[in-house]
This record gives C-alpha cells, sequence and structure tokens, in this order.
C-alpha cells in the first residue's frame, strides 16, 4: 500500500477535509458498518484512490471526522472559559461552563451517540477519544490552576465534573424527564460541581 499523505497544500487539505466531512455525514446517517469507502469517495466526489492516499481505511476516515467535529465543539467551549472576567469567580465559572455546553452540543445528541456506541465496539476508537478527553479535561484543569484552583486530585474532580456536565446536557437535550425541573437539576448539578472542585 502506498505512504499516507498528510496534506500541506490548501487544495490537498480541503480535499481531505471533504472527504473527512462526506464520512461524517455518511456515518451519522447510515452507521459506521452500513457505509463503506466507496460511498464516502462518491459523496467527497474525489476516486477511490484519491480517498486511499489519504486515509489507510475506513476507520481512519471515522476518527479524522468525529476528531474535526468534537474538536470544533471543544475549541469553542474552552475559548468561552478562558474568556471569562476578572477577577475569577468559581461559581460563574461552573455557570458558563454548563450553560456553554448545553448551547454548543444542543444539536450534536445523535452524532455523540453513534460515537459512544462505536467507542464501545472498537478498540482503537475508544483509546483515541479516551485521548481526547483526556486533551480536554488537561485544559480545564489548567483553566482552573491559572486562577487559583488547585489539589493533589483535580484531574479527578474535573472528570466527576466532566460527567456531571455531559449528564446534565443529556437531560436537556437527549433524554428529558418530564417530572424535573431543569432549572432547579442544572443549580443542584453546579452546587455538586463547586463542592467538588472547591474541596
Amino acid at each position: 500500500m502506498d505512504k499516507i499523505r498528510e496534506p500541506m497544500q490548501k487544495r490537498s487539505i480541503a480535499t481531505k477535509d471533504k472527504i473527512a466531512q462526506s464520512g461524517f455525514k455518511l456515518f451519522c446517517k447510515k452507521g459506521y458498518h452500513k457505509t463503506n469507502t466507496t460511498e464516502i469517495a462518491k459523496h467527497a466526489h474525489v476516486s477511490t484512490g484519491a480517498l486511499y492516499s489519504y486515509f489507510r481505511d475506513k476507520r481512519d476516515i471515522y476518527i479524522e471526522a468525529f476528531d474535526q467535529y468534537i474538536y470544533s465543539f471543544s475549541e469553542t467551549l474552552l475559548t468561552k472559559l478562558n474568556e471569562l472576567s476578572t477577577p475569577f469567580e468559581l461559581t460563574v465559572f461552573i455557570n458558563n461552563w454548563t450553560s456553554s455546553y448545553i448551547e454548543i452540543y444542543a444539536n450534536a445528541s445523535y452524532a455523540l451517540i453513534q460515537l459512544r456506541l462505536m467507542m464501545l465496539e472498537d478498540e482503537v476508537i475508544n483509546k483515541h477519544f479516551c485521548n481526547l478527553e483526556n486533551e480536554y479535561v488537561s485544559q480545564i484543569v489548567a483553566i482552573l490552576n491559572r486562577n487559583g484552583i488547585s489539589s493533589a486530585d483535580l484531574i479527578e474532580k474535573v472528570y466527576i465534573s466532566c460527567i456531571l456536565v455531559d449528564n446534565l446536557n443529556r437531560e436537556k437535550n437527549e433524554f428529558p424527564h418530564n417530572n424535573l425541573n431543569f432549572i432547579s437539576f442544572k443549580k443542584q448539578i453546579e452546587t455538586a460541581i463547586y463542592t467538588i472542585l472547591s474541596s
């Protein structure tokens, strides 16, 4: 097999991105197993040979496609969290974190469910996106450290907080329960995160 090339020119970068974006659309529409590289190439208006000059296989396309998707959200979120006014207030940070996360991920539910399913099924995909989660957590930790929040187990505390934020988002955007008052639920989640991070 020919060596996979890393595009340097704008046109090549655009072609690789187009393949990844086509893959993403098809993976979300049909699922990973019902999508093949020939369909992705056709959807992207490139030859199958061109596709294989940028990607080794379907899994590579999947990882690149969801990388781009997740990265766009996490970058937006981290930018918002880095732009908080000074002096730093943990309650304001947490409120901004939960509110921004819910807003940014409002229409991402189906794609995220697809990703979680593949993470359960494929060890390589699982490892890759767990590492991506590690990077996200590390950046949250760095923001907190810069603003005087530190402890020996801060990484673990941020992981717990991330789980709570993600479940808050699921309650709002994926699996809402009619018997829950969401505003009250959100306040309780934020209070729990404050307790975790400030202990």
